[in-house]
């Protein structure tokens, strides 16, 4: 089978180098790790000589070089400029490569056979006047060879036109009509089917990758990015609003605490007040208590004043007896008073009461305070004479 690849003048010089092996030349810059140079010595180069004003094509000593595809160029340059032309552009194709594999089917005895036909055929199709030879490599995995040449067509440089579809289309058969002819069967110079199949769903595969990887670097990475830094912004928007939020309920739970602290401020002046109120509506009730227990009395003394003797000492009796009452009183108080104060003061298990420490303190003051008014000055002296007895 063969390949073909276009070059421009930069590309020559070391294409020319790797052709350029054979017996008796060790090029230093040539270093490939398929060359075996034990049989280096068994390559050689195919081109067009003359004999006995024959031209013939067969083995010949001689070498590609720059120089040879510079003085075509020249020479066209030449042509173009006595024409009118302009001359041939810097990036033009100026050499061709035409690469034959020796096929499997093509015993070694008949590769140079295979070779000498295949580059006739190729000097038929390109013109031997633009061949640069045939470099027969026999040292490399595969026995092949390189046959270079300059698309000259119509005394230009025409690549393009030399090379158009219908020579892709047709080389491949009529090589292999060509060699059929000449060598009695047929080498294996045609793709099979199924290698052409797999080499055009490569083919394809390859541009669909390539078609992918522009897309996504086109329209997939830019959206990919974009969607990216939505979400990022989003992001970072949910986490100022988070964030404001916590502060924000930080705040209303001060408050709430702060709210609370003041609710119980209030509750505790409310019980104080409360508290007071209590006690002065107490006081007010002593006060009457008192008032109510000591305004017999008081008669009884207005009545001493203005009594006569006898008068006095029945006076006197209803005074005392009174005031033992009250005293009695004041003394039964004192004793509930203090049974109170024991009882919550045993270590007993608690027990709800209606009545508070509180409440039973109240009534002992009230109580000591009854008692402090009995025995005030304004209260009458008792009578401590026997009943009936002269002054």
């Amino acid at each position: 089978m063969a390949h073909i690849a276009k070059y421009k003048a930069s590309a020559v010089g070391k294409l020319c180098a790797h052709y350029n092996r054979w017996q008796g030349i060790d090029n230093p810059n040539v270093s490939r790790e398929n060359i075996d140079k034990s049989r280096t010595h068994l390559n050689y180069t195919l081109g067009v000589y003359e004999k006995d004003g024959k031209r013939f094509i067969g083995k010949v000593r001689g070498s590609a070089s720059w120089a040879t595809v510079k003085g075509r160029i020249d020479a066209v340059n030449a042509r173009a400029k006595a024409e009118g032309n302009r001359a041939t552009r810097k990036d033009a194709v100026v050499m061709a490569d035409m690469v034959v594999t020796l096929p499997p089917n093509v015993p070694p005895e008949d590769a140079y056979k295979f070779f000498w036909n295949s580059y006739q055929y190729i000097a038929d199709r390109v013109g031997c006047g633009n061949l640069m030879g045939g470099y027969v490599h026999m040292d490399e995995t595969t026995p092949h060879m390189h046959v270079p040449f300059t698309p000259i067509l119509d005394g230009r440089f025409n690549y393009k036109k030399m090379c158009d579809r219908k020579f892709y289309q047709t080389f491949h058969k009529g090589l292999g009509d060509r060699l059929e002819q000449k060598m009695g069967y047929r080498p294996e110079v045609e793709l099979s089917e199924e290698t052409r199949a797999r080499r055009v769903y490569t083919s394809r595969t390859k541009d669909i990758d390539k078609v992918r990887g522009a897309v996504d670097r086109a329209v997939v990475q830019p959206a990919e990015d974009e969607a990216a830094r939505i979400v990022a912004d989003a992001q970072a928007r949910a986490d100022a609003l988070v964030r404001d939020a916590e502060t924000r309920r930080d705040e209303l739970v001060a408050q709430v605490a702060d709210g609370e602290r003041r609710l119980s401020d209030v509750r505790m002046q409310v019980d104080e007040e409360t508290d007071r109120l209590e006690c002065l509506r107490q006081r007010v009730d002593g006060v009457a208590r008192d008032v109510a227990e000591l305004e017999p009395i008081a008669a009884d003394v207005r009545r001493f004043e203005g009594a006569g003797r006898a008068e006095r000492g029945a006076i006197l009796d209803s005074i005392a007896a009174r005031c033992a009452g009250a005293a009695r009183a004041a003394r039964a108080a004192i004793e509930e008073l203090g049974d109170r104060i024991w009882a919550l003061m045993r270590p007993k298990k608690a027990q709800r009461t209606e009545r508070s420490l509180d409440d039973v303190m109240r009534e002992a003051t009230e109580v000591a305070r009854a008692t402090e008014a009995l025995s005030r000055n304004d209260v009458a002296p008792t009578n401590s004479r026997q009943r009936g007895q002269a002054r």
